[in-house]
């Protein structure tokens, strides 16, 4: 799906259980993507854009069909439970524009094996990684709480 001339994600979901909805492509004109926008079980594909700087409380939240997921630079936070529950997330890259994770960000990501840390991380939200698959990865990392 690729939405033109989207300029505002509302807090309101607007993709929830469409039923052959699988890839999103959100033009480069959007900022932010709100909480709670992308509640789509089998989305397994999101492209987010480089105008986007923000990812908000609990966008990603549930997305069990979510593999990977490439955060671009642009992005400067990525606030509570943005990813919480995403089951299927394999791996992901953080850039270095970001400094601080929110809390609950990648809980019970299961999945997860690979994830990339950067030293521009100066503070981890409670829980953000709890009940995620890298735990081996996360405890080489002597940053991490």
């Amino acid at each position: 799906m690729n939405i033109d001339h989207l300029q505002f994600i509302s807090e309101e979901r607007i993709f929830m259980n469409e039923p052959v909805l699988f890839s999103i492509k959100i033009p480069g004109i959007l900022q932010t993507i709100n909480g709670k926008n992308i509640e789509k079980k089998d989305i397994n594909k999101f492209i987010i854009p480089s105008s986007i700087t923000k990812l908000g409380y609990r966008c990603f939240n549930g997305c069990i069909s979510l593999t990977s997921i490439n955060i671009p630079s642009s992005i400067n936070e990525i606030e509570d439970e943005c990813f919480d529950e995403c089951s299927s997330l394999i791996s992901i890259n953080i850039p270095s524009s970001i400094t601080k994770l929110g809390d609950w960000c990648f809980n019970a990501c299961s999945s997860l094996t690979s994830i990339n840390i950067p030293s521009s991380i100066k503070s981890f939200g409670d829980g953000c990684f709890y009940k995620c698959g890298c735990e081996d990865e996360l405890k080489k990392n002597e940053r991490i709480p």
